[in-house]
């Protein structure tokens, strides 16, 4: 995503992911960041 990506391209280079696990990606780095919402 930061490289310009979508969910669904990510998905696509790397099929052992779902859209579950960069979704949880996405929420853990938003708790780590102490930042209420990540605009993806």
């Amino acid at each position: 995503m930061a490289a310009g990506l979508t969910s669904d391209e990510i998905i696509e280079e790397l099929p052992d992911l779902e859209k579950g696990d960069i979704l949880a990606a996405l929420k853990y780095a938003s708790q780590k960041l102490n930042h209420p919402v990540i605009a993806a």
